[in-house]
């Protein structure tokens, strides 16, 4: 399952920062690496919580990287 989630929010990332799959690490910093803004931020958390049913807007503010978001969804959705 983890791979799974990994790869859809990825997908998401990748199309709303417009760069490759490959360029998301999962250290990459939202705003320094991927260039995005707190509302495409946003905007990346309500797609998702679309996708998977979850709820992820009450923890936006501690969300600085990939991997604190591959964290929190995964807390969900396993």
């Amino acid at each position: 399952m983890t791979g799974d989630y990994h790869k859809k929010v990825k997908d998401v990332i990748a199309a709303k920062a417009g760069v490759d799959l490959d360029e998301i690490e999962p250290e990459s910093y939202f705003e320094d690496d991927l260039n995005l803004s707190q509302l495409e931020l946003v905007e990346i958390l309500a797609e998702l919580e679309e996708i998977f049913q979850i709820e992820l807007m009450e923890s936006k503010d501690d969300i600085e990287t990939v991997q604190d978001l591959f964290d929190l969804v995964g807390e969900q959705v396993e």
